[in-house]
């Protein structure tokens, strides 16, 4: 029996991290995805023929996880899917179609102010933070209903590791632009979060950063 669970997580975003910088990070689609602790490759594919039409403009990809079947990391195993991805002006949108009917849409946002701009209202129920900026994500998981609690839980775990590394690689991009912009250096010098985010995603993946597209 097929299901459908909404659920959405609020991470707030360092002092120092702008709003420039976070979007910019959540259209970085290869960085976004080497920052998922799950997933084990990733190759850029044309639309597959199951995109609607309104998501063959997007970008895609073929992703494989590494999942867990059973409690306690027991049956380890890989699933491969396919991933549109379409940048907004203040995030992003992915959906993935996975095995057995399992389709995942999240939309990624960067929400909240700085000091200097009028106060935004803040959602009811969101639990946001009144000052600050901060990294929002609403998932629309559809599967059947017997799978919906562990793909649900294995999203919650992951996603929540993919923001706490963005943070961390937004925060050392924006010090990197701090310094740049206070020394007036080359470009060189303000690409260096982002250099680090790409070696660290191939050291996760078990490559050189030279192998990764």
């Amino acid at each position: 029996m097929p299901s459908r669970t909404l659920f959405t997580s609020v991470t707030p975003l360092p002092q120092g991290v702008s709003r420039g910088v976070a979007v910019a990070f959540l259209h970085d689609h290869e960085s976004m995805i080497d920052l998922n602790p799950l997933v084990q490759e990733r190759h850029r594919i044309p639309p597959p023929p199951h995109s609607p039409d309104d998501e063959r403009g997007c970008t895609w990809y073929s992703l494989t996880d590494k999942v867990a079947h059973l409690p306690l990391g027991l049956g380890l195993g890989h699933v491969t899917y396919t991933c549109a991805f379409h940048d907004l002006p203040r995030g992003l949108q992915t959906h993935c179609y996975a095995p057995m009917g399992v389709e995942t849409r999240s939309k990624w946002s960067v929400g909240g102010c700085v000091p200097g701009e009028p106060l935004e209202p803040v959602e009811l129920g969101l639990k946001a933070p009144a000052q600050g900026l901060y990294l929002r994500e609403d998932v629309d998981l559809r599967c059947n209903i017997l799978v919906a609690g562990l793909v649900k839980k294995t999203i919650l775990k992951s996603h929540g590791t993919l923001v706490e590394r963005l943070v961390e690689a937004a925060r050392r991009q924006a010090r990197a632009a701090a310094v740049a912009a206070a020394e007036d250096v080359s470009p060189c010098a303000r690409n260096t979060a982002a250099v680090e985010l790409h070696v660290e995603g191939a050291s996760r993946l078990g490559k050189s950063p030279a192998e990764l597209p």
